[in-house]
């Protein structure tokens, strides 16, 4: 499964937030939480607590997790944005849109943005944040309970790198 790096995602979240807030919204709480489409299309505006965190009840047997809505001040990474519009939305879907749609969505802002389209789908969010994070921790249970994963095997798929060419430099770079 692909990934988006850091300046992918900025890109990706440019057009977003150029074209559409909602969409933009959408894109950067998949992102952040790491959730599948059908765990964000589900979320509510309950689901935003009073204290800033997103409770998200996770599909596939996976644990309900409770995070920090991120606040940050590059307006295209801060979440900041959903307490609004859960104080709005309150008991009602935050995101009315089809999975097609959110498809969609990924695929032209993301052409737009110059991201190559094998890497265009929604659980490119969930592999992201992925990676972000094992870059930052190296630590798979850490990257487990966030992503409400039961089983370590489960994370570990999300963590896999495609581009074999980074081990190449890796030995290289080996020194014995």
């Amino acid at each position: 499964m692909h990934y988006l790096d850091r300046a992918e995602l900025r890109r990706l979240f440019e057009v977003a937030y150029r074209r559409n807030p909602r969409y933009h919204r959408l894109l950067v709480t998949m992102f952040w939480h790491g959730c599948r489409v059908s765990e964000v299309l589900e979320l509510r505006g309950t689901d935003v607590t009073a204290d800033g965190c997103l409770i998200v009840k996770r599909m596939k047997g996976s644990l309900t997790t409770v995070q920090p809505l991120r606040a940050d001040d590059d307006p295209l990474f801060d979440e900041r944005p959903l307490i609004e519009m859960a104080r709005e939305y309150k008991g009602r879907r935050l995101f009315e849109v089809t999975r097609r749609r959110i498809d969609q969505v990924i695929k032209e802002y993301g052409a737009e943005a110059g991201i190559p389209a094998h890497k265009l789908h929604a659980h490119a969010m969930k592999h992201s944040i992925a990676m972000a994070l094992w870059g930052k921790t190296q630590d798979l249970g850490q990257i487990q309970r966030y992503l409400g994963h039961k089983a370590a095997s489960s994370t570990l798929a999300y963590l896999y790198e495609h581009d074999v060419t980074k081990a190449f430099g890796a030995v290289a770079g080996i020194q014995i």
